[in-house]
């Protein structure tokens, strides 16, 4: 997980795993443990310090400790491909529409969620396939453009022969592939006070998320 500068303030520092990275521990609060009960007295963690180009020092905290098994720059890697989590469930909510389940009882939702769930399967295993014909990987194309092509194909499959089912699954593949999605560049829209120091009270300051060059 990330944390903010000021609660790795927090983290006792035990010893250095390398650069910018250390063994901690943490002591939650007695109010943090009564709100949690069978939170132990002490938290071990590893604490890494990054800086992205143009962007403020950032902080992840990791209970993957050894640095040889689970080295620096991978977790760093890991948290950022987060983006694509996220993006999937976007897919779900709007792409499969799976936030209007039109059932009236617990078992008629289950039914639906899970056939929602196959049928995003069922798009992601053809986008697997095209993705094998090119050097991308699946979640390089537009999940929303091969979700229209299926079912844009659906009246051809279900009327078709073998022969057309095959000219069919190729077009398939050809469409997708015509239907690339541009890598999440680095954060570059605009916002309100994106540049400006905040002042935080007490005589400090935090820097902007995006550092801006001078």
């Amino acid at each position: 997980m990330r944390i903010p500068h000021d609660v790795s303030r927090y983290a006792i520092r035990q010893h250095r795993l390398g650069t910018d990275e250390w063994q901690v521990t943490f002591h939650p609060s007695p109010a943090t443990r009564s709100r949690t009960p069978g939170l132990p007295s002490q938290l071990s963690a590893r604490l890494i310090r990054y800086q992205k180009p143009r962007f403020r020092p950032a902080w992840l905290l990791t209970s993957l400790t050894n640095p040889r098994h689970f080295q620096r720059h991978e977790l760093i890697d890991l948290y950022h491909r987060r983006w694509a989590v996220e993006t999937i469930f976007r897919e779900w909510k709007h792409g499969l529409d799976i936030q209007n389940l039109r059932s009236l009882t617990p078992r008629g939702i289950h039914k639906e969620v899970h056939a929602q769930l196959l049928l995003s399967n069922l798009v992601r295993w053809l986008m697997s396939e095209a993705a094998r014909e090119t050097r991308q990987t699946p979640i390089a194309f537009s999940f929303l453009a091969a979700l229209n092509c299926v079912k844009a194909a659906l009246p051809l499959l279900a009327t078709g022969t073998p022969t057309t089912h095959a000219d069919v699954h190729r077009h398939l593949l050809r469409q997708i592939q015509a239907a690339p999605i541009r890598h999440r560049p680095g954060r570059s829209y605009p916002r309100p006070n994106d540049g400006k120091i905040r002042n935080r009270g007490h005589g400090k300051q935090r820097l902007p998320a995006k550092l801006v060059a001078r």
